[in-house]
């Protein structure tokens, strides 16, 4: 199957990828924060803080970006859009994988909801580094909820690339920063 190359934005396969590394590597560190003077504390801290900057970036495109990539195009709250979850919900009782181009689907319903549970993270994260609570506050409560969310998320995602790159598929070339092979440098 011929692979399609999109028209990403190199910038916003550049936040895909630092919300990834950032926001997983935070999430794996976590852990490490249960001493709040310990260096394990300031790395989360840290990484969950830089989640923050690639949320924001994320965000601010979301509401002022290219039409494509705002969130009133692809968040789940129009019942056109609820309607093509339901298709594409049919079409997996048919094993079939659906093929959209946009973030419409059950593809934006899982990202949407990736971006919401970094976004809760990434906010209730820096309101405890910010005023030091303590551990048993209920920010730290409503920090922990999210915590037991990101692995259905990182299930949900991965699994569904991983399908499609079985299927023939490849999505990784498609938001993944491309390399310019002629110069040697990421663009």
């Amino acid at each position: 199957m011929k692979e399609n190359k999109s028209n990403i934005p190199e910038w916003v396969k550049w936040i895909h990828l630092g919300l990834a590394f950032f926001g997983i590597t935070a999430y794996l560190t976590g852990e490490l924060a249960e001493h709040s003077n310990s260096y394990g504390y300031l790395l989360h801290a840290y990484l969950g803080l830089t989640v923050l900057f690639f949320m924001l970036s994320r965000s601010l495109y979301g509401i002022w970006g290219s039409y494509a990539y705002r969130f009133s195009n692809w968040f789940p709250y129009k019942k056109s859009y609820l309607n093509t979850i339901k298709e594409d919900l049919n079409i997996l009782t048919r094993f079939k994988l659906p093929e959209r181009q946009d973030h419409r689907g059950l593809a934006g319903l899982v990202q949407a909801f990736g971006l919401v549970i970094f976004s809760w993270m990434s906010i209730t994260g820096t309101i405890m580094f910010a005023i030091n609570v303590s551990d048993n506050s209920i920010i730290a409560e409503l920090h922990e909820v999210g915590e037991g969310l990101i692995p259905l998320f990182l299930a949900l995602h991965l699994g569904a690339v991983a399908l499609y790159v079985i299927s023939g598929q490849n999505l990784l070339t498609r938001i993944m920063p491309s390399r310019d092979k002629e110069k040697g440098n990421i663009t």
